[in-house]
């Protein structure tokens, strides 16, 4: 993996949050104190086992400890989480957003609060800009209420890019900027997409996102792309990337090809793209929202989740999905087709070993941030993988792709303290985003009460207070 790996100096101090005594935040790692949580189930990632009665013995961000409660030696200064409780490792969203700067400061810290609120503890951002590397930075701090974040630079275009030259100096102040990844969006031709890809190569600055029309899947494999994001082109692919076809817009995703492809090409995309060591960020709850015709914009306004989207927000959202329905170019069984494709694709690319991220594109259309990454979880299991297979997406997967197979994606000693805590077994109550009862990000606790005061604050200023 060519991406550009962020590690934040730890905090010398406490951050002080204001909250009451029954809600108070726990930063444990800040001050040198250990955080032990007892009588855990754990489910590790190394195999879809729950192994009962554990005890964990937290310190410096990193599991220092695990194995029978009646062997732990716990300090007598230790901060205590009791269960029963069942942990995990904390989940990523790989394909993430976070608001622009010209939302508001706020905004843009209530959106990171929702992500680790739904047990997130890694975010990829895919359309960055300089206000979300100081967001990374004050993460990495713990200054802010955060999952540890991952950011691209603004967007490469058939806007932004307008020579070889121009595309290749774009590529190199990313870099020098600091930018973890390079986020592509359509509309370059192949002469801008060769200079750019050769830059970011010789860089060794990953490019990830959309594929443009004129350069197609195969030549995005074989550039050494990192993730194609939302299955792009695949379906162009499957439909023989028909020359004649104008590109449409950009949230169709080859929709209009529904009835055109050929199922019996899949596997040989899926094996291309695992040659190719590309990863794909399926986002199949995008697609769901909004061409399934049995999820009404009414229904889906009362989604979990959707009482931390404003109303202008939420209204925006529904009619967007009611022209789309409505115009001309809308049909439901070709919708129905299409989305039936996307989940088979996605299943083809897990069974050829060509490896699936987990990201659900939030906060997009009826996708609010950390909610929508439960739904995406559960299309996974829809498209036939089995609830742990889909949790790896979210976990291991992630960590092989970040390059910490060693230190991140499991609940093992040694590796970093970002856990999940549930009330119910994840592989059993699925998908698991309301048994959540903590979240712990690199050692830092954040109970139920903390995170219910925290999201009471989201609800309120998204004026959805009750």
């Amino acid at each position: 993996m060519k991406i550009r790996l962020f590690f934040g100096v730890m905090m010398s101090a406490l951050l002080v949050l204001f909250f009451d005594a029954g809600s108070r935040l726990v930063l444990a790692q800040a001050n040198g104190e250990t955080l032990v949580i007892e009588n855990a189930a754990v489910l590790s990632m190394a195999g879809d086992e729950i192994t009962e009665g554990q005890t964990l013995i937290i310190r410096d961000g990193v599991i220092q400890w695990m194995g029978d409660a009646g062997s732990a030696e716990i300090p007598d200064d230790a901060v205590r989480i009791e269960g029963p409780l069942f942990v995990m490792p904390g989940l990523a969203e790989m394909h993430a957003h976070i608001p622009p700067r010209v939302r508001g400061r706020q905004h843009m810290e209530d959106t990171l609060v929702l992500y680790l609120a739904n047990g997130i503890t890694t975010i990829r951002g895919m359309l960055g800009e300089p206000a979300h590397l100081e967001l990374r930075e004050q993460a990495a701090r713990h200054e802010i209420v955060s999952p540890r974040i991952f950011t691209s630079g603004p967007s490469f275009n058939g806007n932004s890019v307008t020579s070889e030259e121009q595309g290749r100096k774009m590529v190199r102040q990313q870099h020098a900027a600091g930018y973890d990844l390079l986020k592509f969006h359509p509309g370059l031709n192949v002469a801008f997409f060769d200079a750019v890809t050769e830059e970011a190569n010789a860089l060794g600055m990953e490019f990830s996102g959309h594929i443009s029309h004129a350069v197609g899947l195969e030549r995005s494999l074989a550039a050494g792309k990192g993730s194609i994001d939302h299955l792009d082109r695949y379906m162009e692919f499957l439909a023989g990337n028909p020359a004649e076809r104008e590109d449409p817009p950009i949230i169709y995703f080859g929709y209009d090809l529904a009835f055109d492809a050929d199922p019996a090409l899949m596997q040989q995309a899926a094996r291309l793209t695992r040659e190719a060591g590309v990863w794909n960020v399926p986002t199949n709850t995008l697609l769901e929202n909004v061409f399934n015709p049995e999820l009404t914009p009414e229904s889906m306004l009362q989604w979990p989740g959707m009482e931390f989207i404003s109303k202008p927000t939420a209204e925006n959202w529904a009619n967007f999905v009611r022209q789309t329905r409505e115009s001309e170019v809308y049909d439901a069984e070709k919708a129905r087709q299409f989305l039936a494709l996307r989940l088979q694709l996605t299943r083809t690319l897990h069974l050829e070993g060509a490896g699936l991220l987990l990201g659900a594109d939030a906060p997009q259309i009826f996708n609010p941030p950390g909610f929508s990454l439960h739904r995406e979880l559960e299309l996974l299991t829809r498209a036939g993988l089995s609830p742990f297979e889909a949790l790896e997406t979210g976990t291991v997967n992630v960590a092989a792709y970040l390059g910490e197979s060693e230190q991140a994606g499991r609940v093992a000693p040694g590796f970093r303290a970002d856990l999940v805590l549930l009330r119910a077994n994840p592989l059993q109550h699925f998908p698991f985003g309301d048994h959540i009862e903590g979240v712990i990000r690199e050692g830092h606790y954040f109970s139920r009460e903390t995170l219910d005061e925290l999201l009471d604050g989201i609800r309120e200023r998204a004026g959805n207070g009750n």
